[in-house]
């Protein structure tokens, strides 16, 4: 019941039992005073009974009273034709509010027996247009009608409506009327409608798109035979917008009325897309983040491999040519040009090498940096050396130069990678883009009150210079915008795939640094400026280049590669670890599988001594079989080996993870696990106590200044070697065990014995000659080394036997110049 008709009767019940108590009362008072008021010829009231007949009766009009009132009640709360008709009114108003105010447009729409279309339409789907029409009480209206003749229908197919390429004659069929809610209830669809009561459209007023989309809709509809429908339209509703997509369902009536629901469902196509490149953009950094991990492990440790590879064959070639300074050149068996050649191409192989090393790791760092995923690290960096580099590109006589100021610029502390991305990108458009052969200036300056750096890379106008300064300001947007190229391809000495990112990568490199890039594009000049914020590198107290550890220090490593155990040897000779104090581990599966309990047992048996660990991060331990074949994580023996050991033992040890992955993940892994991270680069001296010096201090402050005093001169001048290759890294034993085993070759001298076996001969002796120049520092065995080289060959030469006397006696004279004759023969 309506609340109205519950108060209706309630006020009538409460006005009933007023009338039947005070009925009651008055009766009881008549019947039983009466009888003193009133004559004897009144027997009524003188009759004993006349009390009871009073209270009866007022019994039963009471009863009467009070069942139609309940009767009404009954009527009003369960009557079947009151209950439809409140429903009725009910859902009435019900779809009065969702006719009204539904995001959903509905529409009814009937065809009358002209062949015309009459639509109701509900005004949510005119709303915009409303509002810019200026429409006045727009939450009066009630319903947008219109008018559509049987021809229009007919000839509308399309299932996309451009208002662009409507023309006048596609308005006259259509008219629109809008209904304001006090009319709304008496409108009839099927009743012919008067055709003046409708508004032709035109292309001036903001309704005729909508409803010339709209009508494209209805005829869609009116033209498919099924009873339930649902297709999607398109609609461009102003000329270069984008589309706006519309889901509608069709519902037949019967056969001349259908109603028809429109969803505006752009908003959902656009966040499906939005859907769609988030996860595209997820999968390709994940994709970049594995390709990452494969670049910096597998081919990073390829590209150092080579180089040191290169290294040692440069070395070789080095030799050759050297006998020809030398004068030696009636022993060799090749012409001093091929020399030559080797030596240039093996220096221009070594360079390359390194070339394609910075490309990898510019790489990995930028895709990184495009994720924003890069967190940069603050290094020690000389940026004089930086920005004398050409990146790639040669450049002609006086064609390239670089002004500092001061002059030269202090060592700074910030992020390499990113500082020669930013000016390797920008020397490349420079010269690219820029004249052809122009000057190309870099102006660099740093403001030690500010603590400001700024870069200026300057070059000559090139091709389309003056469309892009008639760009203006808007150029320099456009520059440094996502996938944006204003240049074409200059086509100097490479061939150009860009896809326009290099600037937009520039800008993310800057904003890590906390800095900016601009450019300005000048009359008669471009300018690409980059300035930040830097802090010049406090030197330690301690020179780094005489830095060494402290006498007694071990110093064990493992790692699964021949190459990369001989290059920890000399990383550790180079920190100041004596070789006796060195362990190098994981020669084969047993050294790999058993590292953390021979770890946790040295440092047991060593109370004393200071550990220095490095691991690398992937181990290998190969089988037999396919299947044998497993790998583990350095960085989590780390860990096992210092949560087993306690307290006092795990102070004593400074472990280190030694891998080629970089990325911000894998380095906060392994800081967690281990006691800190070491980079695989190209080792040089310097850069071996840079890398170890910091660590060390941070490890043992207090421990930091233990140095012997006997090793300093000696440290001093392994200090003064940069290239790892000069060590000596060769104990004398180890040479004469080599020379032992080529005499033992050498005992019989027979010509046939001597043919077949000289291949392993010349073998040992390519072998010696190796051995030899790693500890040939001074030029002490120029003249062995010579000798040695004078027998390549595919066979023995006639004088091997005298050539071979020379050269045993040259490094036994060396080696065993102190030692007495007893022992030299012992060692023979």
């Amino acid at each position: 019941i309506e609340l109205y008709d519950r108060a209706r009767m309630s006020l009538s019940l409460h006005g009933m039992c007023c009338v039947a108590w005070t009925g009651i009362t008055v009766i009881y008072f008549v019947t039983s005073a009466g009888h003193l008021f009133v004559p004897l010829s009144w027997t009524l009231f003188h009759d004993p009974a006349a009390t009871i007949i009073g209270e009866c009766f007022m019994d039963l009009v009471a009863k009467i009273l009070y069942m139609a009132l309940i009767l009404e009640a009954h009527v009003a709360a369960f009557d079947e034709a009151k209950r439809a008709n409140r429903r009725l009114a009910e859902l009435r108003n019900t779809m009065s509010v969702v006719w009204e105010n539904s995001s959903d447009t509905i529409a009814i729409s009937v065809r009358k027996a002209s062949g015309n279309v009459t639509t109701m339409i509900s005004p949510s789907f005119f709303q915009p247009a409303l509002i810019a029409r200026q429409e006045e009480n727009i939450d009066n209206i009630s319903a947008v009608v219109l008018e559509i003749s049987n021809i229009d229908t007919t000839n509308r197919k399309d299932s996309i409506t451009d208002w662009s390429k409507v023309n006048a004659k596609d308005l006259k069929g259509v008219g629109m009327r809008i209904i304001q809610k006090a009319d709304f209830a008496d409108i009839d669809l099927h009743s012919a409608t008067r055709t003046n009561k409708f508004e032709p459209l035109n292309r001036n007023d903001p309704m005729s798109p909508r409803a010339i989309s709209f009508v494209d809709m209805l005829s869609r509809a009116w033209r498919t035979k099924m009873d339930e429908i649902v297709f999607e339209h398109d609609a461009i509703l102003q000329a270069g917008s984008s589309r706006t997509k519309f889901e509608v369902k069709l519902t037949r009536l019967e056969e001349n009325a259908v109603v028809i629901v429109v969803r505006d469902v752009s908003e959902r196509y656009r966040r499906f897309e939005a859907e769609k490149r988030f996860v595209f953009e997820t999968t390709a950094r994940q994709k970049d983040a594995e390709a990452n991990r494969f670049t910096r492990h597998e081919v990073k440790n390829g590209l150092l491999a080579a180089i040191e590879i290169c290294g040692n064959v440069r070395e070789q070639v080095s030799a050759d040519f050297n006998l020809f300074q030398k004068g030696f050149k009636h022993d060799m068996l090749i012409s001093e040009e091929s020399v030559a050649s080797r030596v240039e191409n093996v220096t221009e192989l070594d360079r390359t090498l390194h070339e394609v090393l910075d490309i990898v790791l510019a790489e990995t760092m930028a895709r990184d940096v495009i994720h924003e995923m890069y967190v940069p690290r603050m290094e020690r960096i000389d940026v004089n050396h930086i920005l004398s580099q050409l990146r790639g590109f040669q450049a002609k006589n006086d064609q390239f130069t670089v002004v500092c100021r001061p002059s030269p610029l202090p060592i700074f502390l910030s992020d390499q990678g990113l500082f020669k991305c930013i000016h390797g990108n920008a020397i490349r458009n420079a010269i690219k883009y820029g004249k052809n052969g122009g000057n190309v200036t870099v102006e660099a300056t740093y403001d030690s009150e500010r603590g400001h750096f700024k870069m200026d890379v300057v070059n000559l106008p090139g091709p389309g210079h003056e469309k892009l300064m008639a760009l203006g300001s808007r150029a320099s947007e456009l520059v440094f915008s996502h996938g944006t190229r204003l240049h074409k391809d200059s086509g100097l000495e490479k061939n150009s795939h860009s896809a326009g990112d290099g600037a937009w990568i520039i800008r993310k490199c800057a904003k890590i640094l906390g800095g900016n890039v601009d450019i300005q594009f000048e009359e008669t000049r471009t300018v690409f400026s980059f300035q930040a914020p830097v802090k010049v590198y406090d030197a330690p107290s301690r020179d780094v280049g005489t830095f060494h550890l402290p006498p007694g220090v071990w110093g064990i490593a493992i790692d699964d590669s021949k190459i990369q155990r001989k290059l920890l040897r000399r990383f550790f000779i180079h920190a100041g670890i004596q070789e006796n104090r060195q362990v190098i581990l994981g020669h084969n599966r047993d050294e790999i599988s058993g590292f953390v309990e021979f770890i946790i047992d040295f440092v047991k048996r060593h109370p004393d001594d200071l550990i220095f660990l490095i691991a690398d991060e992937n181990l290998e331990m190969e089988g037999s079989a396919i299947s044998d074949h497993e790998t583990i994580s350095g960085s989590e023996c780390i860990k096992r080996i210092r949560s087993e050991l306690d307290l006092s033992q795990e102070r004593r040890m400074l472990a280190l993870v030694r891998s080629a992955n970089d990325s911000p993940d894998d380095l906060a892994l392994y800081n967690s696990r281990a006691h800190g991270y070491m980079p695989k680069v190209p080792l040089r001296g310097i850069s071996v106590r840079e890398m170890v010096s910091p660590l060390w201090t941070k490890r043992f402050p207090k421990r930091a200044s233990e140095v012997s005093n006997e090793s300093d001169e000696e440290m001093s001048r392994i200090a003064s070697i940069e290239n790892l290759r000069d060590l000596t890294l060769i104990s004398p034993a180890e040479l004469l065990a080599d020379l032992k085993e080529i005499d033992n070759l050498c005992v019989k001298n027979d010509s046939s014995e001597m043919k077949d076996k000289w291949p392993v001969i010349w073998d040992k002796l390519h072998q010696l000659k190796g051995d030899i120049q790693s500890v040939n520092v001074d030029d002490e065995f120029s003249d062995t080394i010579i000798l040695i080289e004078a027998l390549r060959g595919d066979s023995a030469p006639a004088d091997f036997m005298s050539k071979w006397l020379r050269i045993r006696s040259h490094v036994f004279s060396h080696f065993c110049s102190r030692n007495s004759d007893e022992n030299v023969n012992t060692i023979l």
